[in-house]
């Protein structure tokens, strides 16, 4: 039992941490345009080796001004980016370079709708979020 209560105050401390990061992102980039964050959860299964039970987020993401701005505490060089409205069915594609811990994907002509966002590593792990505009 106590087991489960310590797994739940993990979540809850990573969640507020993750709250954190993107308030913390939004002030940095000066813009007076609202932030929405995205959360990012697993994807699939994980293809590069690693079937814990639980495994760590390495992404915090947040939409701002078109642009989706994603940040990474691991070490990538590059990440796989895409993006889908699912409202209108417009895709946006990218490798984005993260070596330095941030990486952007513009999607100024996206419009309303609900979006999802998916980060594959080089390793084939899949991360993905969801948000609404």
């Amino acid at each position: 039992m106590n087991a489960i209560k310590n797994f739940q105050w993990l979540v809850l401390a990573a969640c507020l941490f993750v709250m954190g990061t993107t308030h913390v992102m939004a002030d940095d980039k000066k813009d007076d345009a609202p932030s929405v964050p995205v959360p990012i959860i697993l994807g699939e299964e994980l293809k590069g080796g690693d079937f814990r039970g639980v495994v760590a987020v390495p992404f915090t993401a947040y939409y701002q001004s078109g642009t989706i701005y994603i940040s990474t505490s691991a070490e990538f060089s590059s990440i796989t980016v895409d993006v889908v409205n699912e409202t209108t069915g417009q895709v946006w594609n990218s490798t984005t370079d993260i070596s330095d811990g941030m990486g952007e994907i513009c999607i100024t002509s996206g419009g309303a709708g609900s979006y999802t966002l998916t980060l594959v590593t080089a390793y084939g792990d899949c991360f993905t979020g969801y948000f609404n505009l």
